[in-house]
Protein backbone atom coordinates (compact mmCIF):
# COMPACT_ATOMS: atom_id res chain seq x y z
CA UNK A 1 0.00 0.00 0.00
CA UNK A 2 1.38 3.41 -1.23
CA UNK A 3 0.72 6.19 -2.45
CA UNK A 4 2.70 8.06 -5.54
CA UNK A 5 3.02 11.58 -5.70
CA UNK A 6 4.90 12.57 -9.37
CA UNK A 7 7.59 15.33 -9.28
CA UNK A 8 6.01 18.61 -10.36
CA UNK A 9 2.75 17.64 -7.97
CA UNK A 10 1.95 20.68 -6.00
CA UNK A 11 -0.01 20.10 -2.52
CA UNK A 12 -1.75 22.48 -0.90
CA UNK A 13 -2.61 22.95 3.14
CA UNK A 14 -4.92 20.53 4.88
CA UNK A 15 -4.86 17.84 2.62
CA UNK A 16 -5.67 14.21 3.03
CA UNK A 17 -4.72 11.80 1.29
CA UNK A 18 -5.56 8.12 1.52
CA UNK A 19 -3.81 5.16 0.74
CA UNK A 20 -3.06 4.07 -3.10
CA UNK A 21 -3.49 7.22 -4.41
CA UNK A 22 -1.55 8.10 -7.34
CA UNK A 23 -0.98 11.76 -8.48
CA UNK A 24 0.56 11.15 -11.64
CA UNK A 25 1.84 12.34 -15.20
CA UNK A 26 0.49 11.22 -18.57
CA UNK A 27 3.22 12.31 -20.97
CA UNK A 28 5.08 9.12 -22.07
CA UNK A 29 9.12 8.77 -21.13
CA UNK A 30 10.32 9.02 -24.53
CA UNK A 31 12.27 12.33 -24.38
CA UNK A 32 12.36 12.33 -20.86
CA UNK A 33 14.85 15.66 -21.05
CA UNK A 34 12.62 17.76 -23.33
CA UNK A 35 10.03 17.28 -20.09
CA UNK A 36 12.06 18.82 -17.88
CA UNK A 37 10.65 21.98 -15.62
CA UNK A 38 7.19 21.32 -17.38
CA UNK A 39 4.47 21.02 -15.48
CA UNK A 40 3.05 16.88 -15.91
CA UNK A 41 1.43 16.18 -12.78
CA UNK A 42 -1.27 17.44 -10.69
CA UNK A 43 -2.08 20.43 -8.07
CA UNK A 44 -4.46 19.40 -5.21
CA UNK A 45 -5.13 22.96 -3.76
CA UNK A 46 -6.08 23.69 -0.13
CA UNK A 47 -8.62 21.44 2.14
CA UNK A 48 -9.12 18.52 -0.69
CA UNK A 49 -9.34 14.97 0.10
CA UNK A 50 -8.79 12.53 -2.10
CA UNK A 51 -10.25 8.76 -1.08
CA UNK A 52 -8.11 4.96 -1.64
CA UNK A 53 -7.32 4.22 -4.62
CA UNK A 54 -7.75 7.34 -6.31
CA UNK A 55 -5.73 8.19 -9.48
CA UNK A 56 -5.33 12.17 -10.94
CA UNK A 57 -3.35 12.14 -13.63
CA UNK A 58 -1.78 15.15 -15.24
CA UNK A 59 -1.29 18.47 -15.49
CA UNK A 60 -4.34 19.46 -14.01
CA UNK A 61 -5.88 21.31 -10.71
CA UNK A 62 -8.32 19.94 -8.21
CA UNK A 63 -10.19 22.96 -6.21
CA UNK A 64 -10.10 23.86 -2.59
CA UNK A 65 -12.20 21.94 -1.10
CA UNK A 66 -13.13 18.98 -3.01
CA UNK A 67 -13.68 15.72 -2.12
CA UNK A 68 -12.29 12.86 -4.53
CA UNK A 69 -14.11 9.67 -4.46
CA UNK A 70 -12.26 6.42 -3.67
CA UNK A 71 -11.23 4.48 -7.13
CA UNK A 72 -12.03 7.56 -9.00
CA UNK A 73 -9.74 8.45 -12.09
CA UNK A 74 -9.68 12.15 -12.70
CA UNK A 75 -7.98 13.56 -15.50
CA UNK A 76 -9.87 16.76 -15.79
CA UNK A 77 -9.44 20.07 -13.87
CA UNK A 78 -12.06 19.86 -11.30
CA UNK A 79 -13.32 23.30 -9.66
CA UNK A 80 -13.92 24.54 -6.49
CA UNK A 81 -16.04 22.42 -3.92
CA UNK A 82 -16.68 19.67 -5.76
CA UNK A 83 -17.39 16.10 -5.28
CA UNK A 84 -16.18 14.06 -8.22
CA UNK A 85 -16.65 10.02 -8.47
CA UNK A 86 -16.26 6.97 -10.38
CA UNK A 87 -14.34 6.22 -14.45
CA UNK A 88 -13.72 9.06 -15.47
CA UNK A 89 -14.42 10.86 -12.58
CA UNK A 90 -18.01 13.41 -12.62
CA UNK A 91 -19.17 15.86 -10.82
CA UNK A 92 -21.92 14.27 -8.59
CA UNK A 93 -22.63 17.01 -5.83
CA UNK A 94 -21.46 20.29 -4.05
CA UNK A 95 -18.97 20.00 -0.80
CA UNK A 96 -20.24 22.82 0.71
CA UNK A 97 -20.69 21.03 3.84
CA UNK A 98 -17.61 19.97 4.02
CA UNK A 99 -15.82 16.20 5.09
CA UNK A 100 -13.69 15.94 8.28
CA UNK A 101 -11.47 13.13 7.86
CA UNK A 102 -11.20 10.30 10.19
CA UNK A 103 -8.80 11.13 13.28
CA UNK A 104 -9.18 15.14 12.50
CA UNK A 105 -10.78 16.85 14.57
CA UNK A 106 -10.95 20.93 15.66
CA UNK A 107 -9.73 20.67 18.71
CA UNK A 108 -6.31 18.81 16.96
CA UNK A 109 -6.00 22.20 14.87
CA UNK A 110 -4.79 23.89 18.56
Amino acid sequence: MGVVIGETSEIGNNVTIYHNVTLGGIAPSINTNDQRNTKRHPTLEDNVVVGSGAQILGPITIGKNSLIGANAVVTKNVPEKSIMVGIPATRVGDATKGFQPYAVTDKDKD
